[in-house]
């Protein structure tokens, strides 16, 4: 559909050219202003025409544009969601494994093995973490599913969760876009960097707001943090990314949160995200 708006816009751009190549030539050719003046009349009507068919075409081609975005955005955070699923379902299966060997090794008493048994298990899960949660079981996903991928980028992944999140304004698919797009942009940027490079996300409440800070290594420039939350702004070195904040701008003022992106006096970008916490008090309580 967005290719066949595309085609259409570029069709009635050469057919206004040719109206225009028409009329010009007419000019030239024609030896009566009267007959030219006839023709203005339809010739202002045709060009009109063709303007506004192709205003609309282009907004049904950003319409697209962005219902496309958004649909990736969906299918990313079930993908995220999946592999969350798939990476506990492997550890619990690694566990009961691991717990049976033991088990079997004790009973024929086979202590010094086990022994080396046990170093080798600590070894291996060193660095492995425990799921996080928020209270909010697709932001749950969403999180622990972000970490593990900057994780294997080397990125060193850091939550602090001060508030469970148990009640707030925006969707379910609409929070992980919006909280997704931000972290996705953290990655990138840091992992263009040298050194050390890590991502801190904190989870707190405040004056009725739950409140998400996303902290990173890195720096914006002046000029892309004008035109930050515009579509289309993207910087592979930045936290600027095509469509993505420009997405997140507006789930967060479709529940009259707000969004903060700024650089720090210590070499980082923040992200400072507050949502509404969900009001009950027009709800009807059935007893």
């Amino acid at each position: 559909m967005k290719n066949k708006n595309k085609y259409i816009i570029l069709s009635t751009m050469l057919i206004q050219l040719a109206v225009i190549l028409v009329f010009n030539i007419t000019i030239v050719t024609s030896h009566s202003l009267i007959n030219i003046k006839k023709s203005i009349p339809f010739f202002d009507i045709v060009v009109s025409i063709i303007t506004i068919f192709m205003f609309i075409s282009i907004k049904k081609l950003s319409y697209y544009e962005k219902k496309e975005v958004e649909f990736e955005i969906m299918k990313s955070n079930m993908e995220n969601t999946e592999e969350l699923i798939t990476l506990l379902h492997t550890q619990r299966h690694e566990y009961l494994t691991h717990i049976q060997i033991i088990g079997a090794m004790l009973y024929l008493k086979e202590y010094e093995e086990l022994s080396n048994y046990l170093r080798g298990i600590s070894e291996e899960y060193k660095f492995t973490h425990e799921t996080v949660g928020f209270g909010y079981p697709a932001l749950t996903a969403l999180i622990n599913a972000k970490r593990e991928m900057a994780w294997k980028k080397g990125i060193f992944f850091y939550i602090n969760c001060k508030k469970k999140i148990d009640s707030i304004e925006a969707d379910a698919w609409e929070l992980c876009s919006l909280i997704s797009n931000v972290i996705d942009n953290a990655i990138e940027a840091v992992s263009m960097l040298e050194g050390k490079k890590w991502i801190k996300i904190i989870v707190d409440y405040s004056g009725g707001n739950f409140v998400f800070e996303i902290e990173n290594r890195g720096y914006i420039g002046e000029e892309l943090m004008k035109k930050l939350f515009h579509p289309g702004t993207t910087s592979k070195t930045s936290i600027g990314r095509g469509y993505g904040l420009h997405i997140s701008k507006e789930i967060v003022d479709k529940y009259k949160g707000s969004i903060d992106i700024r650089n720090t006096d210590n070499g980082t970008v923040i992200a400072v995200i507050e949502l509404p916490e969900r009001s009950f008090k027009n709800d009807e309580k059935v007893g």
